[in-house]
C-alpha cells in the first residue's frame, strides 16, 4: 500500500497537470477568491526607474506583476532576469526576514503590482488541503529560470550567448503568423550586456553580425528577430 502510494505522488509531483492547475495565474485567482479565508491586496503603479525592492531591504511582501517589466539587479552592473506579466516576485522564500539578493527596477514605461503580505499568502495556502502546490509549482519555474539563465553564462561563445539570450527574451512573445518578433523596447544594448555579462561594444558587434545574417532587423532603434532563423542557427 505504501509503495502504491508513493508512485501516486510521484505521478502527481510530475504530472503537467498540476503544474497547469496551480500555475501563477490560477494561484492569483485562488487568492482573489474572497469565499474561502479573504486576505486582502494592493494595487501598486510605478513608472521606469522606480525600485519595487532595493537590495538588502526586508520585505514581506509578494508581488504580481499585472502589466510591465521589471528588471532583476545587483549593483550596477549585473542583470540577473526580468520578470512580466503574471509573474511572481518575493515568493520564492517563505521567511520574512530575508535580505533582497537583487533590486527590482522598473524598466517599462510604467508597471501595474499587486501586493500581498507573504504571511497572509501562506496561511491562505495553507488553508486547503492541496495549496501547498502553488509553491511547488512556483518553485520547479524559478528552477528552471535559474537553469536557463546558467545555461547561458555556461556558453563561452558571444555570439552563442546573445543569440541565447534573444531566444529567451522574445520566445513568449512568438506569434507563428509573423517571423518576425520585436525586442520589447526597453531591452536595450546596455542591459542586454549586463544580463549576458559581455561588454556593450561585444554585444554592438554580435549584433551588427546577426543583421548582416538577416536574423534580425533594426529600424529606429527596434529590433526584430527573425525567430526561425535564429532557430536554426542554434539548432
Amino acid at each position: 500500500m505504501l509503495e502504491t502510494q508513493t508512485k501516486e505522488m510521484y505521478f502527481l509531483y510530475h504530472s503537467e497537470i498540476v503544474k497547469e492547475a496551480f500555475n501563477t495565474h490560477k494561484l492569483y485567482c485562488f487568492l482573489q477568491n474572497d469565499l474561502l479565508y479573504p486576505i486582502q491586496s494592493r494595487l501598486k503603479k510605478l513608472k521606469k526607474h522606480d525600485l519595487l525592492i532595493k537590495e538588502k531591504d526586508i520585505s514581506d511582501e509578494v508581488y504580481f506583476i499585472q502589466s510591465g517589466c521589471v528588471m532583476e539587479k545587483k549593483g550596477q552592473f549585473l542583470v540577473n532576469g526580468f520578470y512580466t506579466k503574471e509573474d511572481i516576485i518575493g515568493f520564492d522564500s517563505l521567511l520574512q526576514t530575508n535580505k533582497a539578493e537583487y533590486s527590482l527596477e522598473i524598466i517599462s514605461d510604467e508597471a501595474t503590482i499587486v501586493k500581498y503580505k507573504k504571511a497572509e499568502i501562506i496561511e491562505k495556502i495553507l488553508s486547503v488541503q492541496e495549496g501547498y502546490f502553488y509553491y511547488y509549482v512556483h518553485i520547479q519555474n524559478q528552477v528552471q529560470r535559474l537553469r536557463e539563465k546558467e545555461a547561458l553564462l555556461r556558453l563561452h561563445s558571444a555570439e552563442q550567448r546573445i543569440e541565447s539570450a534573444l531566444l529567451q527574451l522574445v520566445s513568449g512573445y512568438w506569434n507563428r503568423h509573423n517571423e518576425l518578433v520585436p525586442l520589447p523596447k526597453y531591452i536595450n544594448k546596455s542591459i542586454l550586456a549586463k544580463y549576458t555579462n559581455l561588454n556593450s561594444n561585444t554585444v554592438t558587434t554580435v549584433l551588427q553580425k546577426l543583421q548582416k545574417e538577416s536574423i534580425i532587423q533594426v529600424n529606429k532603434r527596434k529590433i526584430e528577430i527573425n525567430l526561425i532563423k535564429l532557430h536554426a542557427k542554434l539548432a
